[in-house]
């Protein structure tokens, strides 16, 4: 575990210097999807683009059967909640070790927006676009809001792949 965190924060902090692949997210998403998009930290874009390449490539590889573009889309803006409120790499180490340390009783401080987002960005990531005018996109939806819960909708595929693919990055 710790091994992993440690790899998260190289992964923010060299992404800092690397440029967004827009050539790549416009393979997936429109305009109004894009600017959704681009409210997210720059290390967040980077950390989207990577579990929408993984989740493209389990898709491939298992050849399930959806949509790459469905799934393309939903990896890039599943993080989306973040937007909300930009943690630091500084506040977000601070936080996962706060809730490491505390085994999640930190949770309960909600109050402080860093925990909030950190805590709640899918919910608040799901209010987003909804605002946005995809409340019927059901499918969406359900991804962005539950892609953190230990038990999924086992009939959305997209769901468990990007799960899957957002827990390894």
């Amino acid at each position: 575990m710790s091994f992993y965190r440690v790899k998260q924060f190289i992964w923010g902090f060299s992404s800092l210097f690397k440029e967004i692949d827009y050539t790549y997210v416009t393979k997936f998403l429109n305009e109004k999807e894009i600017n959704i998009f681009n409210k997210l930290k720059h290390n967040d874009k980077h950390h989207c683009i990577r579990v929408c390449k993984d989740s493209i490539k389990m898709r491939n590889d298992l050849k399930i059967n959806v949509d790459m573009y469905r799934l393309g889309r939903a990896a890039l803006l599943h993080d989306v909640g973040k937007s909300y409120r930009h943690l630091s790499l500084v506040e977000k180490s601070a936080v996962v070790l706060l809730d490491k340390a505390t085994k999640g009783k930190i949770k309960r401080y909600n109050n402080i927006k860093q925990i909030n987002v950190y805590y709640n960005h899918p919910k608040i990531g799901t209010d987003i676009l909804k605002n946005n005018g995809f409340e019927n996109d059901k499918e969406l939806l359900q991804v962005v809001r539950y892609h953190h819960n230990k038990v999924i909708d086992e009939n959305n595929e997209i769901l468990k792949i990007i799960k899957t693919c957002d827990d390894k990055n």
